[in-house]
């Protein structure tokens, strides 16, 4: 009990001596306590925020790795079209490049070739021109010739000499007097042949040909039939006498015949104009072939069949129109004497055979 007494008055004793200790320093405690939350505060702030950086690095690192395999996914066709591109250049650059090879070689022994016979002709560049200009001469009169002799194009063989005279003229060789004064003949002689315009005859035809189906065909007169039929039946009520008399009217009217003052032949009904018209078309038809392939004989004998024709089966202005032309082209003549035009390519041949 004394024992307990005395602890309680040491520590009354100790508790003022504390309080007392305490009231003397309460400032410097209490800012050393504010210093130490703030500091926590502050640290738990630098975490929070590292943490939200952090996670916002690994959001956008998470958004650039998949951009990069769609990229990556998009690429890999366009490398294979790529890859494939490029094996095509190859093979097409090597396919070129053996080609120029090629070349390079034919070309080569080409020029080999010329060089050989250079030397071996002892040809001058004057000389292997003037080679080539009489091969182009000689093309000219042979295509002159051609177009006349064989074709009977006179324009086109005038131009051809005309052509060849020009080459002569660049020559300025006195030894090719004699040709140019034949080719000067020969386009003299082509000039004096009648013109005859093929074309302008052949456009002509067709379009008479063209209008072939707006003519109107002379018709025969349509014939009543009405007063035989009721003459029939009054005649004879028996059936066999009835249809005989019927079959008779329907062989009647499939033929109507018109006697002209001219003895034409008899028209056609209205259901057989098909056929006048397809002659008509004919006779036009290879009259023009006649025209075109120089026959004169057939081309007059068909304009006046054709002729003969529109007088007896057709009728109207436009039928008088087309004979009017008609008549006027019997009196074309499409075939002309082309005169031989051959002398001067003659003398070229002889002329290169001395050379």
């Amino acid at each position: 009990m004394e024992n307990n007494n005395k602890q309680q008055a040491n520590a009354k004793e100790v508790k003022p001596q504390v309080d007392a200790e305490l009231s003397e320093n309460p400032p410097v405690e209490r800012s050393k306590f504010l210093i130490v939350w703030l500091a926590i505060v502050i640290l738990l702030g630098l975490i929070a925020g590292s943490f939200w950086f952090l996670q916002k690095q690994l959001h956008t690192q998470q958004q650039v790795t998949v951009a990069l395999t769609q990229n990556a996914s998009s690429i890999e066709p366009l490398e294979n079209k790529l890859t494939q591109l490029e094996q095509t250049f190859n093979a097409d650059t090597a396919t070129t490049e053996q080609r120029l090879a090629g070349l390079n070689v034919a070309n080569i022994a080409l020029l080999d070739k010329v060089d050989e016979l250079a030397k071996t002709q002892e040809l001058t560049n004057d000389d292997v021109l003037r080679s080539w200009a009489l091969a182009e001469l000689k093309f000219l009169l042979q295509s002159a010739n051609q177009s006349a002799l064989l074709a009977g194009d006179v324009v086109k063989a005038h131009v051809a000499l005309t052509l060849a005279d020009q080459q002569l003229k660049s020559l300025n060789d006195p030894r090719l007097h004699e040709l140019r004064s034949l080719i000067a003949d020969e386009k003299l002689a082509l000039a004096s042949v009648a013109k005859v315009d093929i074309a302008g005859l052949a456009l002509q035809l067709q379009s008479a040909l063209d209008k072939v189906d707006d003519l109107k065909v002379l018709m025969g007169p349509q014939l009543s039939n009405q007063k035989d039929k009721d003459s029939a039946k009054s005649s004879s009520s028996s059936t066999w006498q009835s249809a005989l008399s019927q079959a008779w009217q329907q062989i009647k009217s499939l033929v109507v015949i018109r006697h002209q003052k001219d003895a034409a032949v008899a028209v056609l009904v209205p259901e057989q104009r098909y056929f006048l018209y397809q002659n008509l078309r004919l006779k036009l038809e290879s009259a023009q072939l006649g025209l075109l392939s120089a026959k004169e004989t057939v081309f007059h004998d068909n304009l006046t069949s054709a002729g003969q024709w529109l007088q007896q089966y057709f009728i109207g202005t436009e039928r008088d129109a087309m004979f009017d032309m008609l008549t006027a082209m019997q009196s074309e003549t499409i075939t002309v004497e082309v005169p031989d035009i051959s002398a001067s390519l003659i003398w070229l041949e002889h002329y290169g055979d001395q050379q």
